[in-house]
């Protein structure tokens, strides 16, 4: 259809020039009235914060003093040791000790009704009313109540007439809040329990206002009624649920909002407790805070009105005289020989707008498709090039409809690794997006012309190069500049090393495959060559005779130091078997096997042990693990940190419970036998460990060595004995096992700076 005459220029010129005069007046009358609202709801909104601030801080006052007393109860003397006894008849002067405490905690100012203390193992509780005898059943409907409690101590709403608390409390007030105290308060087993109990009566001269229009509400972290302006609304869950999850959303601890509450608009002015997390509102009207700016804004809008209708007709007949000369410009347009267009023009403007923008939009979609089809087309070339399933018959005419140069000497096909992404900073997920920045990197360094195109596959960088050197030397030279060039770029804008592995040269586009996987080949010898590696296929000693090196001696003191757990040997001795292995000219599978056997006899030491085989985090198998490993500080931080590190966690943590036995095996038999011949090795053959081992251990254990700690014990006993027997001198050192009296005094004198004999006055006198 072609494109019709619009007026709706005209509509838009009508429209501007209204606004442009009326919108100033409106601006006005709607600055003035939403001025003067503002200022008297704020003085309102200020007043209720104020009020809300100031009922929560008399309330926390009195809950905080509450629970400083009932902590400072809980903790004294007085109330652990009574809650070991059984408060029988003869104990009545600790139970009036209990009653004079417990009467100190109410006080007019606390307003608590009554303090309750329980005894868990002698089943008593003691209140305002007495000493009370507990039942099974008593005592464990109490226990279930509170011990499920998520904190120690805490604030909770509960009602008069529950069973428990129709014994503690004849106050009349239906709900009381209760602070609990589990004791001890610094220890898992509990064995009692401390009660406040606050009548929600006493709190409502807090809640009083001279304001008929508010509605003051105290909720608990559940949004349970703790007070209420209506004391029939105590206990009950909040009304106006739809307030309660706004409450919790928000992260300001005080503030104001309005809600829509039984079709009614609503100022909610809230503060958040971070003493106990309960919510004070402050509920008024909107319609009370705003009816001393009702008049202002009836005057505001019937001067605006009366503006706007003036305006209004100024606007038409103005708007005529400016739309002529668009008018007839529309006019000549639509005699002239315009373009068909599929849809009717907005305006007059929009009419060459539309056909402009439609053609260049069109213009540049052509042009992206094509670009990135073409750029498609050329990975996936490459991609069945490299599984050689394109036949030597197609690739001619494929290399020439992706305009590949074919006048080259030879071909070279260079794979890229990822050395570490962990020693840059970078997760092993992030890879493949890595991998695909080099790819880029790539394409900007290598021209077009010296190059197919790079692609990614199977975590490889891959890039086969073009090459006109008559000689392989120069033809090598470049290649190695190449590499090189690749490497400090990565390097200086990943900060990421890369190793490169090259296929030998070829002359036909169909022998990619072969130089692929001569490509991977190489990139395996990064074990042997380190990181950052340059490997040329054809440089490798693939012939050499197979043969298997193993540092058997060096892995057995490894076993040793991780056994005794100390950790700098371990280290150092795990550097020098892997140095050992590394520094013998063997190819990369040699390598692979020798790690092998070194994981196999790692996991043959931790079954030895009774230990678990250790998982790696993502499930993956560790023989599948080591075979990803791509230079020798890789596979050090792995042995290390994956297997040796939690093996000897695993080991000490064992050993911590063994030592201890050990040790104390071994103080038993001093004990029992010192007036033996006793000696370390006779201990260690009827404990079956090695008397050096036992050394340590006993030394670790009690710091001081086992001569040492006999010879004190003798020593003891020989002071002991001097003291209660009237054994000689000479048959005390025979008891002891000493050669003779003289090699007893001497010891006795280095210890004690006197003779036996003396001793024995010295203390007898005293």
């Amino acid at each position: 259809m072609k494109i019709q005459k619009s007026t709706s220029f005209f509509y838009k010129i009508i429209t501007f020039v209204s606004v442009l005069s009326i919108v100033p007046v409106v601006i006005i009358g709607i600055f003035s009235f939403i001025t003067s609202s503002d200022v008297i709801e704020k003085n309102v909104a200020n007043e209720k914060q104020h009020s809300i601030y100031q009922i929560q801080t008399n309330i926390e006052q009195i809950l905080k003093t509450v629970d400083h007393s009932l902590t400072h109860f809980s903790t004294s003397y007085h109330i652990k040791e009574a809650l070991r006894e059984p408060l029988v008849t003869e104990q009545f002067q600790l139970y009036n000790q209990l009653r004079e405490e417990m009467g100190h905690l109410q006080t007019f100012d606390t307003r608590v009704g009554d303090v309750v203390l329980i005894s868990y193992p002698n089943k008593w509780l003691v209140n305002n009313y007495g000493l009370q005898r507990l039942a099974d059943e008593q005592l464990a409907d109490i226990q279930n109540t509170y011990s499920v409690l998520a904190t120690k101590s805490t604030w909770m709403l509960e009602e008069r007439e529950q069973p428990f608390y129709k014994k503690v409390s004849g106050n009349s007030c239906p709900y009381h809040i209760t602070l609990v105290k589990q004791i001890p308060l610094t220890s898992s087993n509990k064995t009692g329990m401390a009660l406040a109990n606050i009548p929600t009566c006493s709190f409502s001269e807090l809640l009083q206002h001279n304001n008929d229009a508010e509605t003051i509400v105290i909720l608990d972290s559940d949004g349970t009624v703790i007070a209420h302006s209506d004391k029939s609304n105590v206990g009950k869950t909040f009304a106006y649920e739809n307030i309660v999850p706004l409450l919790e959303t928000t992260e300001s601890e005080h503030g104001q909002f309005d809600s829509v509450l039984d079709q009614i608009d609503y100022k909610i002015t809230y503060r958040k407790s971070i003493y106990n997390n309960w919510t004070y509102l402050s509920l008024v009207k909107l319609s009370d805070l705003s009816k001393q700016s009702h008049s202002i804004g009836w005057f505001t809008f019937f001067v605006c009105f009366i503006i706007a209708a003036m305006s209004l007709l100024v606007a038409l007949i103005g708007s005529k005289r400016i739309y002529r000369p668009v008018q007839r410009l529309q006019d000549v347009l639509l005699r002239s020989t315009i373009p068909k267009a599929n849809t009717k023009a907005k305006n007059e403007f929009d009419m060459i707008e539309t056909q402009v923008q439609q053609m260049l939009q069109k213009n540049v979609h052509l042009e992206e498709t094509l670009q990135g089809q073409i750029g498609q087309l050329r990975q996936f070339f490459m991609l069945r090039l490299l599984d050689g399933k394109l036949n030597e018959e197609e690739l001619p005419g494929k290399l020439k409809y992706f305009d590949y140069d074919q006048d080259f000497r030879r071909l070279s096909l260079l794979a890229l690794q990822i050395d570490s992404p962990e020693d840059a900073g970078f997760a092993r997920k992030e890879e493949d997006v890595l991998l695909f920045v080099i790819n880029n990197l790539i394409e900007e360094l290598i021209p077009s012309s010296h190059r197919m195109t790079p692609i990614v596959k199977n975590n490889i960088q891959v890039t086969i190069l073009y090459s006109r050197h008559e000689t392989k030397e120069h033809h090598i030279y470049y290649l190695n500049n190449i590499a090189e060039t690749i490497q400090q770029k990565v390097r200086e804008d990943l900060n990421i090393s890369v190793s490169i592995g090259i296929s030998e040269p070829f002359n036909s586009v169909s022998k990619a495959p072969l130089a692929f996987m001569e490509s991977l080949e190489a990139l395996k010898y990064t074990l042997k060559y380190g990181k950052e590696s340059i490997i040329f296929f054809e440089s490798l000693e693939r012939a050499q005779a197979f043969h298997i090196y193993f540092p058997k001696q060096i892995e057995n003191e490894l076993f040793d130091a991780i056994k005794l757990g100390e950790i700098e040997q371990v280290d150092n001795l795990l550097d020098q078997l892997l140095d050992a292995i590394f520094e013998k000219d063997l190819n990369h599978l040699q390598y692979q096997i020798s790690l092998v056997r070194f994981l196999n006899d790692l996991i043959e030491l931790m079954q030895t042990l009774g230990i678990d085989v250790l998982e790696l985090e993502d499930n993956k198998s560790m023989f599948e693990a080591i075979y990803e490993l791509k230079s020798l500080s890789e596979v050090r931080n792995w042995f290390a940190d994956m297997i040796i590190y939690p093996l000897m966690t695993k080991i000490e943590k064992r050993s911590e419970s063994q030592y201890k036995n050990i040790s104390d095996n071994i103080i038993h038999i001093i004990q029992e036998e010192f007036e033996t011949d006793l000696t370390l090795e006779s201990i260690a053959a009827r404990l079956h460990y090695n008397p050096n081992y036992l050394s340590s251990i006993f030394r670790k254990e009690m710091n001081i060595s086992f001569s040492e700690y006999l010879s004190m014990y003798r020593l003891n006993m020989a002071k002991k004995w001097l003291l209660e027997t009237d054994m000689s001198v000479k048959e005390i050192s025979e008891k002891l096992n000493y050669k003779n009296p003289q090699n007893f005094i001497r010891s006795f004198r280095k210890s004690e700076g006197t003779t036996p004999g003396k001793y024995r006055e010295s203390k007898k006198a005293f």
